[in-house]
């Protein structure tokens, strides 16, 4: 990717091969709008996810995590099993080998949805609150390495398949937990969420299974904006198979939702099933749908194909940010400062969770030389929005700036440094190019020129 993507205020980098070096027939100066686009183009930390297989590190599907990459996933679940060790330390070669298969995946141009449980059954034969805690803590270290990769995280640990319920370690209380009193499951449930948060890249959603848990910890929904929620039953019956225990819960879900990720997949465990697109796209957009399983339920997700709801579901889980305009003075002195104004919105149904930011590129037409500037963060633009929001971003032109007419060009690169120069994982806006306009997307550099001219004197 082109060296622009890392620049700051004014930065200045000489030109890089693929830079997008074409010339706009009818460059404007200074302002230009944007035809919006109902493409599904793959973006990364968000929609369907794929297989990496059903053990992460010792089972890794390549071949499945490439097939979900062209087709255009940029999601898997990489499930880590910790069976071997409800009673002892993670030994240093599970966690050499879960740095080394994060590599893999940022190599194949993916991120995780990331799942640890000690047992994948129902019988919930998991560990003690204080071992889980002591194995975040081994964790630590390689997940803060990986962050770039770890967008999202299910709470795990605890119970069947790691979802919070039938604990044989006294991590939870009732249904198939012994005679584990609540009190003390609560306790130990606490622990296991404050180890969570405290060992867990803070740049990391963290799904928890229950919105019961969530409402004790945080009793209004806007408390949090990393703690969020992962329904392994949604779209099942009136509670989803007992996701919901009150109708309050489910409201509570919702207005979570809009301030951190909810994901998980459908199921057909409780009748009736809510399997027509009225039901996905209403309740989708309720929930702020951010991810979601792409082969599970099969029923589901058949149903929305024959309904023909399925590619408008797909594109709008998560962000779906559309450039609207732009806007900004066609002449600069060198040793000043442009504002550029940058109108747009976030369709999709969730937020950006990331702390991406939005980057303005002036690219000169001639020798290349670029400078550069940002502003944001992206999460600040609410989500299914109905109208635009101004981003202003001031760039300050050099004094050994070049002086001539330069192209403009958006951008939204990761924020990490190991995958920030990397187009795989930019965003892409909601945009229909124009090549009469020079409104063009640059898949090298990731950056969307607009067809605007700024003259450097």
């Amino acid at each position: 990717m082109a060296a622009a993507c890392g620049g700051g205020a004014g930065a200045v980098t000489l030109p890089t091969e693929g830079s997008g070096d074409v010339r706009a027939p009818s460059a404007a100066p200074g302002t230009a709008s944007f035809s919006p686009t109902s493409a599904d183009f793959p973006n990364p930390e968000r929609g369907f996810y794929g297989w990496s297989g059903s053990d992460f590190i010792n089972g890794f599907d390549a071949r499945g995590v490439g097939a979900a990459y062209s087709a255009g996933q940029r999601l898997v679940l990489a499930r880590v099993p910790l069976d071997g060790y409800r009673g002892s330390d993670l030994p240093d070669a599970l966690l050499v080998g879960l740095d080394a298969r994060f590599a893999t995946l940022r190599a194949a141009g993916m991120k995780a949805t990331l799942w640890f449980s000690y047992d994948f059954s129902a019988s919930g034969n998991d560990a003690s609150a204080a071992q889980i805690k002591r194995h975040l803590e081994q964790l630590r270290p390689v997940l803060s390495a990986n962050a770039d990769v770890i967008p999202y995280m299910r709470a795990g640990f605890i119970g069947a398949w790691g979802e919070w319920h039938s604990s044989k370690s006294g991590n939870s209380c009732g249904y198939n937990s012994g005679s584990t009193t609540c009190s003390t499951a609560d306790a130990n449930r606490a622990v296991v969420r404050d180890a969570l948060l405290a060992n867990v890249p803070a740049t990391t959603q963290i799904g928890f299974r229950y919105p019961a848990d969530l409402m004790k910890w945080y009793p209004s929904a806007t408390q949090q904006s990393r703690a969020g929620m992962h329904n392994d039953c949604f779209l099942s019956g009136s509670t989803d198979s007992g996701t919901y225990q009150n109708p309050p819960q489910r409201t509570y879900a919702q207005e979570l939702s809009l301030h951190t990720a909810f994901g998980g997949e459908t199921c057909t465990g409780e009748t009736p099933l809510r399997t027509n697109c009225t039901a996905i796209l209403r309740e989708g957009a309720q929930h702020h749908l951010a991810w979601l399983n792409s082969s599970y339920s099969p029923a589901m997700l058949e149903a929305w194909k024959a309904g023909g709801c399925y590619p408008e579901v797909s594109r709008s889980m998560g962000y779906r940010l559309q450039l609207d305009g732009v806007t900004h003075d066609p002449q600069v002195a060198r040793g000043g400062t442009v504002m550029v104004a940058v109108d747009l919105r976030n369709v999709g149904w969730a937020r950006v969770f990331s702390t991406r930011k939005l980057l303005v590129t002036l690219r000169h037409r001639l020798s290349g030389q670029q400078i550069s500037a940002e502003a944001g963060p992206l999460r600040v633009l609410m989500p299914q929005a109905k109208s635009t929001t101004r981003l202003s971003v001031p760039v300050a032109i050099p004094l050994e700036a070049q002086a001539g007419d330069y192209d403009l060009y958006l951008s939204a690169p990761d924020v990490f440094a190991a995958t920030a120069g990397d187009a795989r994982f930019a965003l892409r806006f909601a945009n229909a190019d124009d090549t009469r306009l020079g409104q063009v997307w640059d898949p090298t550099t990731a950056r969307f020129r607009v067809g605007t001219t700024l003259t450097v004197q």
